[in-house]
């Protein structure tokens, strides 16, 4: 861990600082968007060009230099296996199969140790072997077939794959957003029991419509992703039906240990010993089963006229 990298060197990224006073949330996000191409597009600039490949850090705390021994398991895209690999100086061929030509001394000596200084690791882009290692190795979370864990995670520095990635990010939460303001109220409430929002206050009363939209666009905020994967989802409307059933007190889970059971008596199923009650319930009624579809009429029937 402590030789010297060969063929390698390392710089520090412009350090970029930006404000906005935005005078609307949604012209903050566009503020912000127009922000993140401008800081991509500087770095990209100063840092990325034909002459090197870059390589960075994610934990962006380390301090100091930090070597990547380079030996390293991985996934053979080539074998579909997990082979080992190993860079040699003056070798081409990084996975050990392909180097059994090499003396021990040979290996021994050309060893090959690549170092991120300030969190950067250069490559000169001749250096064909170490981007391929780098890039095949399991500390890189850009491989697909890594393994996870690694206290040395890194990426490839790409500025045009990161500011189409940005763009990606800032359109998704504009496009939450959106719908977390202009959703119909009947929708937004669904939605919002579904997210975890709570529809009653710190003293126990119901909240007005607009401090539940608030809470209901700030998941939108920081969670863009899963707030639109589940806003059109079927589980939304079936987590209400149950939901609503057992404030109503039309499902009893409490007549019988792991067992729900309708109000009249009527067994409903079986609940797993580590599983709420309203998790097994909105299995059962999302599932494609006769069970799960006579569970899911006789759900809507029992809520319907509440």
């Amino acid at each position: 861990m402590g030789r010297k990298p060969n063929n390698t060197g390392a710089t520090s990224l412009a350090h970029i600082q930006h404000s906005s006073q935005p005078v609307s949330a949604e012209q903050a996000y566009k503020d912000e968007q127009e922000q993140g191409y401008s800081n991509v597009a500087l770095s990209g600039a100063k840092e990325q060009t034909s002459e090197w490949v870059i390589f960075k850090l994610v934990n962006t705390k380390k301090r100091g230099r930090v070597y990547i021994d380079c030996i390293n398991d991985t996934w053979n895209p080539d074998t579909k296996k997990v082979e080992r690999m190993r860079l040699l100086s003056g070798e081409q061929a990084i996975w050990v199969k392909d180097q059994k030509h090499l003396t021990e001394d040979y290996i021994r000596n050309n060893r090959r140790t690549m170092i991120f200084e300030g969190k950067i690791c250069r490559v000169p882009s001749y250096d064909t072997a170490a981007i391929e290692f780098l890039r095949l190795s399991s500390h890189c979370i850009d491989n697909p077939n890594r393994k996870t864990g690694s206290k040395t995670e890194f990426f490839e520095w790409n500025p045009v794959k990161q500011a189409q990635e940005a763009a990606k990010k800032q359109m998704l939460k504009i496009e939450a957003m959106k719908k977390a303001f202009s959703v119909d109220d009947e929708h937004m409430k669904k939605h919002a029991l579904y997210l975890g929002i709570s529809p009653i206050d710190e003293v126990g009363l119901p909240k007005p419509i607009e401090a539940m939209r608030n809470e209901y666009a700030m998941k939108a905020d920081l969670d863009p992703k899963g707030f639109m994967e589940s806003f059109e989802s079927p589980l939304v409307e079936i987590s209400f039906l149950v939901k609503k059933a057992l404030n109503q007190a039309k499902i009893d889970v409490g007549r019988e240990r792991n067992k729900a059971y309708w109000a009249t008596g009527k067994f409903i199923c079986s609940i797993m010993p580590h599983q709420k009650p309203i998790d097994s319930l909105v299995e059962l009624a999302s599932s494609n089963t006769a069970e799960g579809r006579e569970f899911l009429n006789e759900l809507k029937l029992a809520t319907q006229s509440a």
